[in-house]
């Protein structure tokens, strides 16, 4: 059964001094596809080995999925998203190791459907603007960039990034997207690079922009160091080691969807890749962050600038 949620605003003030129920979309599935937390979830179905699929209680096929691994271990997991294989509802997900290979894995899900201070855009394989808010446009920077620019204000926002398939087909090769920030203050900066940090053209992803005052929802971009850039009010961060970090914020976290993103906080290109993935906070109200460098590069703990959202 879905488990919405709720913010306890005795323990958690929040603006609106009530309870108030969520209408983002988002799931936390374990390794064997159990729904541990989730906001419109129907079901989710473990198709086979690091295989799924989340159905939510509406048509999603218009709308961009992101999506991160948790507790994947010290070989981090990826995740790949892609349309629902068995419905339009539906949104499918496999998770695989560096090497390619099909991996069960837990995972969170957040479906970003152009609602209030979000904006999405999902790029096809041959650098084409397959779906977006209204007004985005895509500049093909050359192998691998790209500049997504939407009709509003974006420099205050979070970059989330998934590879995934625009369509409902696999993604059959591993690799990675990363996001910074544009020269133009309505554009997101983007790079793909394969498993062996180069960049490299054609690979397909799904951006959520998210804004901080987005409802229901915490966002954090993340310095290196460890200090929060920007992000929502009441929202902090620190470093805990090389490699974790943890965010702060107002709300219990437990019963959300955490999903991050290897990200620039400024126009400075993301020129180290880097995996990242979601481990426990130390506290209620906290969700932490793990990044390594890729396996090709030893896969050790790496400080790395992200950009972070917790929705619920």
């Amino acid at each position: 059964m879905t488990q919405v949620c709720w913010s306890r605003w005795w323990l958690y003030p929040k603006e609106r001094g009530e309870w108030n129920v969520s209408n983002n979309l988002f799931a936390q599935v374990n390794a064997i596809g159990g729904l541990l937390a989730g906001n419109g979830v129907t079901g989710v179905k473990h198709i086979g080995t690091g295989q799924y699929e989340v159905t939510f209680s509406t048509d999603v096929s218009g709308y961009a999925y992101v999506a991160t691994t948790v507790n994947a271990g010290s070989q981090t997991d990826q995740v790949f998203t892609a349309g629902g294989h068995l419905s339009s509802d539906g949104v499918y997900v496999e998770t695989k190791n560096q090497g390619g290979g099909l991996t069960d894995s837990p995972f969170n899900l957040v479906v970003d459907s152009g609602a209030p201070d979000w904006l999405f855009a999902v790029v096809g394989y041959d650098a084409n603007l397959v779906r977006s808010s209204p007004g985005t446009t895509l500049t093909n920077l050359g192998n691998g960039r790209y500049d997504v620019t939407f009709t509003s204000d974006v420099t205050n926002c979070a970059y989330l990034a998934t590879v995934g398939d625009p369509g409902h087909e696999l993604v059959f090769g591993p690799a990675g997207v990363y996001t910074g920030s544009a020269s133009n203050p309505n554009a997101v900066y983007i790079e793909t690079k394969n498993q062996g940090g180069g960049l490299t053209a054609g690979i397909p992803f799904h951006l959520a922009v998210i804004s901080p005052t987005a409802a229901n929802t915490r966002t954090a971009v993340v310095a290196a160091t460890g200090l929060i850039v920007r992000g929502s009010n009441l929202t902090s961060s620190y470093s805990a080691a090389v490699g974790q970090y943890v965010v702060v914020t107002d709300t219990l976290t437990s019963a959300c969807a955490t999903v991050a993103t290897r990200g620039s906080i400024d126009q400075s290109v993301p020129f180290d890749p880097a995996t990242v993935e979601i481990v426990p906070g130390p506290a209620a109200n906290t969700a932490g962050i793990q990044e390594r460098g890729l396996l090709a590069f030893g896969g050790k703990p790496a400080d790395e600038a992200f950009h972070v959202a917790m929705v619920f």
